[in-house]
């Protein structure tokens, strides 16, 4: 059986045409996607490498002078590669470079040693500094690329941050070769092969990542009240199992007298309300509460395994921190109180049938003269008593 000849010249020209390929998926999803910024940079830095790819191709063969063609192929790598990683910024931390700017100052200096020291003439030197470039920027933008932003989560940064390492060994592995001649079996034919495949495999997962950042982003503003800015009934009913563990609570908090609000001191009023009392419950709660708008002025919040004293605990200083709020529409003070009902389970049961007890207590609390706490009593002779707690203090137990 005949062994797979890889033909040099061949592989030189398909080189510049991945990166081609490449630069012209950054431009389509950079048109497509107005909000991922840094794809233009990147489809330049593409562009500019496989300018100087093809360059060295055509000067290899005679049609360019040798000094013109070992400079500008040259140049061509550290300033793609410093244009890719500022790029890769804007993309990764979706924000101005800022200061990575300065990143360019690394191909300037290049060219100012290389018109003195004129190393660019010499094959292995040139090589030499060129790969060494190109597997630190590799690694950089590797370790740019796996550094997930806060709350951002996405798989595909594993895959791209894969394929910028791979880059990086095969930049290290032939530096190595030039250093150590006949030591390591690296021929060029397939260090390009290798090279045009992580081209490749960059450009794909960074045309997955922008995708599944859309999706992400589509998701989320399914779930997410546009209002408030926290989660909504759709997403609280996903998050909730079909069966309560025993010591999980519901609780279920309603903004008292709130249609009043909104006949006094009109809509707009209202909704700072809403805003102001989310956003607060939010904040005291932390990022990884289950709570949720279910519509109106009603809000859900579960807590798993809290047990009866958390879970009272935790509506109580949800009702004190809402009431001590000073919320100005128009330089008017608008007062606001909260009652919530807490159902605990005492032992496993379906989470309809908690909700519902929280429910009753809600009323309860409303009853009761509101700005206070229920806790739902769970008893096998008195399965529908409730006990509330006063509307100054915490929450008593039932005796």
């Amino acid at each position: 059986m005949k062994r797979m000849h890889l033909d040099l010249a061949t592989i030189l020209t398909l080189h510049p045409l991945s990166l081609l390929v490449g630069a012209m998926c950054f431009l389509y999803v950079r048109f497509r996607s107005r909000r991922s910024r840094g794809l233009g940079k990147m489809a330049a830095a593409f562009l500019v490498l496989g300018m100087g790819s093809l360059l060295a191709a055509t000067g290899a063969q005679g049609v360019v002078d040798y000094e013109t063609w070992t400079f500008w192929s040259f140049l061509s790598g550290p300033a793609s590669y410093a244009l890719f990683w500022v790029g890769l910024i804007n993309l990764t931390e979706e924000r101005p470079a800022g200061r990575a700017w300065f990143v360019l100052v690394l191909p300037l200096g290049l060219t100012v040693w290389a018109r003195i020291s004129g190393f660019y003439l010499h094959n292995a030197e040139r090589a030499s500094v060129f790969l060494a470039v190109m597997g630190s920027f590799a690694l950089a933008s590797a370790w740019l690329v796996v550094r997930d932003r806060p709350g951002e989560f996405l798989q595909t940064r594993w895959g791209l941050g894969g394929a910028l390492v791979c880059k990086a060994v095969i930049a290290f592995t032939t530096l190595a070769a030039i250093a150590y001649p006949g030591r390591l079996p690296v021929s060029p034919p397939t260090t390009f092969l290798v090279l045009i495949l992580c081209q490749f495999a960059i450009a794909m997962f960074v045309l997955i990542l922008v995708q599944e950042r859309a999706e992400r982003r589509l998701i989320a503003l399914t779930e997410t009240d546009s209002l408030t800015g926290i989660r909504n009934r759709h997403w609280m009913m996903d998050r909730l199992p079909r069966q309560a563990p025993k010591g999980s609570a519901y609780v279920i908090i309603d903004i008292d007298h709130f249609k009043q609000v909104n006949d006094r001191h009109g809509h707009l009023a209202g909704d700072l309300v809403l805003t102001s009392v989310a956003q607060a419950m939010g904040r005291l709660l932390g990022p990884d509460a289950i709570l949720a708008r279910m519509g109106g002025e009603e809000f859900g919040l579960f807590l798993p395994g809290a047990g009866k004293d958390e879970a009272q605990q935790i509506a109580e200083e949800l009702r004190r921190s809402i009431g001590s709020q000073l919320i100005l529409h128009e330089g008017t003070a608008i007062p606001v109180t909260m009652s919530a009902g807490v159902a605990v389970a005492p032992v496993a049961m379906s989470i309809a049938q908690l909700v519902a007890r929280a429910d009753e207590a809600l009323y309860a609390a409303k009853r009761g003269g509101r700005d206070r706490v229920v806790l739902a009593r769970f008893e096998a002779a008195a399965a529908d008593d409730v006990t509330a707690s006063g509307d100054a203090g915490p929450v008593t137990k039932p005796a």
